[in-house]
Parts: C-alpha cells; sequence; structure tokens
C-alpha cells in the first residue's frame, strides 16, 4: 500500500477531507522519524515497536573482488510487530 492508498481509505474510514488526513499522515511520520533520529524507541500498542539497532564496523570478504573490505558503522532502524498484531495477520481468514 501506497501513501496515496493509505490516505484514501483512512479519509473514507474517518470521513474527512483527504487533505486534512494527509496532513496527518505526514504529521505522523515525522514524529516517529524525529524519534527515531533522537535514538528513542517509539511503541504503538497493538502494533509493534519501531527501534533503531547500531551496527558496529566490521571487516567482510569481497567475494567479487576477492579482497576483504571494511564495512563503516551503521544505523538501522527495527521494526517488532506486537503480540496482537501478530496473532491478528496470522488468525485471518
Amino acid at each position: 500500500m501506497d501513501t496515496e492508498t493509505l490516505v484514501a481509505s483512512l479519509s473514507a474510514e474517518l470521513r474527512r477531507d483527504p487533505r486534512d488526513v494527509n496532513a496527518l499522515v505526514e504529521g505522523f511520520v515525522s514524529a516517529i522519524r524525529d524519534a527515531l533520529v533522537d535514538g528513542d524507541t517509539v511503541l504503538l500498542p497493538g502494533f509493534g515497536t519501531f527501534s533503531t539497532v547500531k551496527e558496529e564496523e566490521k571487516v567482510v570478504d569481497d567475494l567479487a573482488g576477492g579482497g576483504r573490505l571494511l564495512l563503516p558503522p551503521a544505523i538501522t532502524v527495527t521494526f517488532t510487530p506486537s503480540t496482537l498484531l501478530r496473532r491478528k495477520i496470522v488468525d485471518r481468514p
């Protein structure tokens, strides 16, 4: 589902103007992004948890070039679905 489809679906569900819903979705995503950039964890009850994980630098074998590469440290975002969400996905008809 892309943003446009999400906004249309929410707009119909909430019976609100799509422009207002789009502004809310953008604000919601911005708030999550800002929290993750600050290193915070975002918990959405009944949905899941967004968090960041710092990966240390590491040396890996370059299979294509035959040498070794140093991968720099990185920060990745992870999502862990809540138990309720997992159950709803598994139990759906």
